[in-house]
């Protein structure tokens, strides 16, 4: 053990020698996480800018206006009032929705003629687009069956036959886990998994790789250690440390961020250490086969780039390739963002998170022993480049 402490004593002086390697395995985890937070602060679109196009100007045709202008998700762009203007507009990104009411908008409704009001929304961004839509769609809802009561009560029908009417056929709809459509409860869980993944994999990654630039790699590989003991003297601090900021980072998103996480501590610490493990052992294991940090950097790079979207993260797997799926399944994010959401959002319990324990277990094996498999023998290098 004492050995082991010695190595990883070592490893800690290099760590704090090197400013730019201080900084990434301490701090820029919480300030990417401070970041992110910052970003999707708001967790749901409001005041989007909208402009109404009324072709009718009747007093019911500025109901519908200022119908949309009490809404709160919506704010209404004053000097667009005609189309061209709406399509110059849209076009550049002054407003990102619009409704045109038609001519003749009153006098339709008064005869009780089908009539219909145009939405037009910029379907450039999906985000914009999705929640335009269901928003606006929202505010028409409302105000049609406003009128219809209103119609309603004319013809001297009361208060109870107009409710029961209108609600002939109804729909109750409950949204579980995510009731307000906030997209930080959505994206930050995976976020956080991502820079872990990304700082610790490229900071471990260049342990090996900087001893053998440096020609401080055969002390080691002349040393009595056994490989195992190499390996977990210096991929502990970079182990421990991952951990500490992903316990920061999930306090940090649920005291300032508010949000919630409903699951089990003691499983959320269980993937956690599984995975910072996992990541760990799987960059000792690059920089270990890599020549130099250069090489290892581009390792990483090919590894990381596609990280995000073929986890099924933010698309579900059961509509990705299913070659894109056996690949993904072999990368410990895939199991852990999806598993710490689950816990989080849903409040599963270890039942349902028994395949991304197995996974992560399996994938930390896995690593240690790939890491476990590089002989203390004594290679003569051949430094120059072509």
């Amino acid at each position: 053990m004492r050995q082991i402490l010695y190595i990883t004593y070592y490893e800690m002086i290099h760590i704090f020698k090197d400013k730019i390697l201080l900084l990434l395995i301490f701090i820029v985890p919480l300030l990417y996480g401070i970041f992110f937070g910052a970003v999707y602060s708001q967790g749901i679109l409001s005041d989007i800018p909208l402009a109404v196009v009324d072709l009718d100007q009747s007093a019911l045709s500025r109901e519908v206006v200022k119908s949309f202008e009490n809404s709160p998700r919506f704010h209404v762009v004053d000097d667009i009032t005609t189309y061209p203007l709406l399509k110059k507009g849209m076009g550049e990104n002054t407003v990102r929705a619009g409704i045109v009411i038609p001519e003749n908008f009153a006098g339709d409704t008064a005869l009780s003629k089908g009539t219909k009001i145009l939405t037009v929304y910029d379907g450039s961004n999906l985000i914009w687009g999705y929640n335009i839509r269901k928003y606006t769609q929202e505010v028409i809802n409302q105000f049609s069956s406003y009128q219809a009561s209103s119609y309603m009560a004319g013809l001297g029908l009361s208060k109870k036959e107009i409710i029961n009417v209108l609600d002939t056929i109804s729909t109750n709809i409950t949204v579980w886990h995510n009731p307000t459509f906030s997209y930080a409860s959505y994206m930050l869980y995976g976020l956080i998994m991502l820079v872990i993944h990304q700082i610790y994999l490229l900071s471990v990654s260049l342990t090996v790789t900087r001893e053998k630039e440096n020609n401080c790699w055969i002390q080691f590989l002349c040393s009595p250690l056994p490989s195992w003991k190499i390996f977990l003297g210096k991929a502990l601090p970079y182990s421990l440390t991952a951990f500490m900021n992903y316990c920061l980072l999930l306090w940090f998103i649920s005291s300032f961020m508010h949000l919630k996480i409903n699951g089990s501590i003691t499983l959320i610490m269980l993937l956690g250490l599984l995975y910072t493990a996992a990541v760990t052992s799987v960059g000792f294991y690059i920089s270990l086969v890599a020549r130099n940090s250069l090489q290892s950097t581009r390792y990483i790079m090919l590894l990381s780039v596609p990280l995000l979207m073929v986890s099924g993260y933010t698309w579900p797997q059961t509509h990705i390739p299913a070659f894109i799926n056996s690949f993904a399944r072999l990368l410990p994010f895939t199991w852990m963002a999806e598993g710490l959401r689950n816990i989080a959002l849903k409040n599963l319990g270890v039942n349902s998170l028994t395949p991304a324990i197995l996974a992560l277990s399996l994938m930390l094996v896995a690593g240690i022993l790939l890491v476990l498999t590089f002989k203390k023998v004594l290679k003569r290098e051949n430094h120059i480049e072509v």
